[in-house]
C-alpha cells in the first residue's frame, strides 16, 4: 500500500520491490567474478518503483530508503554495490543512504555508456564536465551534466566510475531477459553490464574489488521505455544478431 503524506510528518517510503535472482554461483561459473567461500551466493537486485510526486518528498528519499530496506533484507552489508548513472540522482540517494546506514565501506560501482559518462568525464576531470551531446542509444542516462552533488560523493565514499560501450548494454538486457525473464532499458543494462560484460571480475583481478565476493547487490530500475520490437531494433542498429 502506498504511503502518504499526513499530519505534516514523513511517511515511510516503500520504493523496493525484492527479488533474489540467479544464484552468483552460475556467475562464477561463467568466470565472470569470484566468490568467497561459504559465501551466500545470492545476487540480490531490487526494482525501484518511482512513487507519484505527492508521496516522495523527493526522488533522494525513495533511494535513501531503499537503502534501508536493503541493509533490512540482507542484514550484513553485500561486497559491492552496483548502479547506473543518469544525472547522479540516484548515486547520490544511495551514497546517503550508505552513509546513515554504516555501510560507506561498500564500494559502488556507478556505470554509464560511453556517449552518455559525465558523471565519469567529471571523476577523470575532477570537475564537472558537460557533454557536446548524447550519442549512446541509453537515453535514460541522457544527462549532459552530472549533479554536483554526485560528484562529491567520489570524496566520501568508495566510488569506481565505469564505462562501457552500448553493445555491451544492449546484450546485458538481451541476457538478463533470457535468464531473469525481465526487460529493461539499455540506461539499466548499463549496470548489468557489469556482470555481464565481466567486468566485476576484471575489477577483482585488478584489485579494485575484493577477490572474493560475498554477495553483490545490483540496482535495476527503467523497463516502462522498452519493448521486444524496440530491443531487436537496437540489437539491429548495434549490429547484433
Amino acid at each position: 500500500m502506498e504511503s502518504r503524506r499526513t499530519g505534516g510528518q514523513t511517511p515511510p517510503l516503500p520504493c523496493v520491490q525484492w527479488r533474489e535472482l540467479s544464484e552468483l554461483r552460475s556467475w562464477a561459473r561463467r568466470g565472470l567474478l569470484s566468490l568467497a567461500e561459504g559465501g551466500r551466493g545470492g545476487l540480490r537486485v531490487s526494482l525501484v518503483r518511482l512513487l507519484p510526486p505527492p508521496v516522495l518528498l523527493s526522488s533522494r528519499d525513495g533511494h535513501v530508503s531503499l537503502v534501508r530496506e536493503l541493509k533490512a533484507a540482507l542484514g550484513s552489508p553485500p561486497g559491492a554495490l552496483v548502479l547506473a548513472v543518469g544525472g547522479g540522482g540516484l548515486l547520490a540517494g544511495v551514497s546517503a543512504g550508505l552513509a546513515e546506514v554504516g555501510w560507506q565501506h561498500v564500494p559502488i560501482v556507478a556505470m554509464e555508456t560511453r556517449g552518455a559518462h559525465c558523471f565519469n568525464a567529471a571523476v577523470e576531470a575532477g570537475r564537472l564536465v558537460t557533454l557536446p551531446s548524447i550519442t549512446s542509444v541509453a537515453k535514460c542516462l541522457g544527462a549532459k551534466t552530472v549533479a554536483a552533488r554526485a560528484l562529491a560523493c567520489t570524496q566520501e565514499l568508495r566510488i569506481l566510475s565505469e564505462v562501457v560501450e552500448d553493445s555491451e548494454a544492449v546484450t546485458a538486457v538481451q541476457r538478463f531477459l533470457d535468464d531473469e525473464r525481465m526487460l529493461v532499458e539499455p540506461a539499466c543494462g548499463a549496470a548489468l553490464a557489469a556482470i555481464y560484460s565481466g567486468l566485476l571480475g576484471k575489477l577483482q583481478a585488478a584489485g579494485r574489488l575484493s577477490p572474493t565476493l560475498a554477495s553483490v547487490v545490483v540496482i535495476v530500475c527503467g523497463g516502462n521505455s522498452i519493448d521486444s520490437r524496440e530491443l531487436q531494433e537496437l540489437k539491429a542498429q548495434l549490429g547484433q544478431s
